[in-house]
C-alpha cells in the first residue's frame, strides 16, 4: 500500500511541476513597437491606380487604332 501512495505522489509531484503549479502567470516580455504603415499602403494605392489608368488609355488606344483599321 505505501508504494502505491509513493507512486501517486510521485505522479501529482510531476503533474504539479508540469502545470507550473501557480495561478500567478508572469509576464517577462516586453511589447515590441510597431510602426504605422499607413503612409506605405496609401503610396502602393496610389500607384496602382496610375498604372489601372494607364493600361486603360493603352486598351483605350488600342480599340481606336482597331476600330480605324
Amino acid at each position: 500500500m505505501k508504494k502505491v501512495f509513493f507512486a501517486l505522489a510521485v505522479v501529482a509531484m510531476f503533474s504539479f511541476v508540469a502545470c507550473n503549479g501557480n495561478a500567478a502567470a508572469e509576464d517577462t516580455t516586453a511589447a515590441q513597437e510597431t510602426e504605422m504603415v499607413q503612409d506605405a499602403a496609401e503610396e502602393i494605392v496610389d500607384e496602382s491606380a496610375e498604372a489601372v489608368e494607364g493600361m486603360a488609355e493603352e486598351a483605350a488606344t488600342e480599340a481606336q487604332e482597331v476600330v480605324a483599321e
